[in-house]
């Protein structure tokens, strides 16, 4: 229910915000004395560019800012006007918090720098009123994203922001699950990795997705160890947990990301 709230009102808001940039496009472009049966459809022309500019942004910021915090970023999905999403695939374990946090602020962050310059060119005479395209979509693809929700238990920036900032039970076993896969990737043997750091964290419910990713991790463990009888009892529960496994997240339980991390939600 909150994700359609969360919609609705965001797609009322950027038609507004699209009929009023319309109408200061209109009237303050001027190009070669084009009348309105121009400049109506370059308007619409502009606005259709925009929403893949942004779009492009936000998962541009996402992956730029994800590789210089070492966090491993790959695209995985881009759609227009739906759920897009890019793998983490971090190195080291130092500093998850800040590095999973930057990166997953980016996305937002890059919106809504783009909107503050269309803003600035809908308001401000002496800048060109050509960058106003930029409000409509900037402005929804904020809100769904920057407004915390867990739409089917796939997580929107927001959502991990606010639960990284929080120190959410959820949070803090994503960030455990993300330093054991960096320490890995910097060289570590899964097989070395302590025991401890497998159990030593928050009790999570069976349908939470991170609780998911753990079980499967924790039977690659014991697997690697060669602890047979603990890794098919945690086969066995991955395989009873998975059907809550969210459709933005991969078969093979890694977390995405709008993303993700969880995907973008749009």
């Amino acid at each position: 229910m909150k994700s359609k709230i969360i919609f609705w009102a965001s797609l009322a808001l950027s038609l507004g915000l699209g009929a009023l940039c319309g109408w200061v496009f209109c009237t303050r472009v001027v190009f070669q004395n084009a009348g309105l049966e121009s400049l109506v459809p370059a308007y619409i022309l502009l606005l259709f560019l925009s929403v893949v500019f942004s779009d492009l942004v936000h998962e541009g910021a996402h992956l730029i800012v994800g590789l210089c915090c070492g966090m491993g970023i790959r695209p995985d999905k881009y759609r227009i006007f739906r759920t897009s999403s890019v793998n983490v695939f971090p190195k080291g374990a130092r500093g998850m918090r800040g590095r999973m946090l930057a990166t997953v602020a980016a996305g937002p962050a890059a919106n809504l720098a783009c909107l503050v310059l269309g803003v600035i060119a809908l308001c401000v005479p002496g800048v060109s009123a050509v960058f106003c395209v930029l409000v409509p979509y900037s402005a929804y693809i904020l809100l769904i994203n920057a407004v915390p929700d867990d739409a089917s238990g796939a997580k929107n920036d927001g959502m991990l922001v606010l639960e990284l900032l929080t120190r959410a039970d959820s949070a803090e076993v994503m960030l455990q699950i993300l330093r054991i896969q960096g320490m890995v990737r910097a060289g570590t043997k899964l097989a070395d990795v302590p025991e401890a750091m497998f159990y030593e964290l928050p009790q999570l419910p069976e349908d939470d997705v991170n609780f998911i990713i753990l079980t499967q991790l924790r039977y690659e463990y014991y697997l690697a160890r060669g602890n047979d009888s603990e890794a098919y009892k945690y086969f066995l529960r991955y395989k009873d947990v998975i059907r809550y496994l969210p459709s933005a997240y991969g078969a093979e339980g890694r977390s995405k990301e709008r993303g993700e991390t969880a995907g973008d939600n749009r």
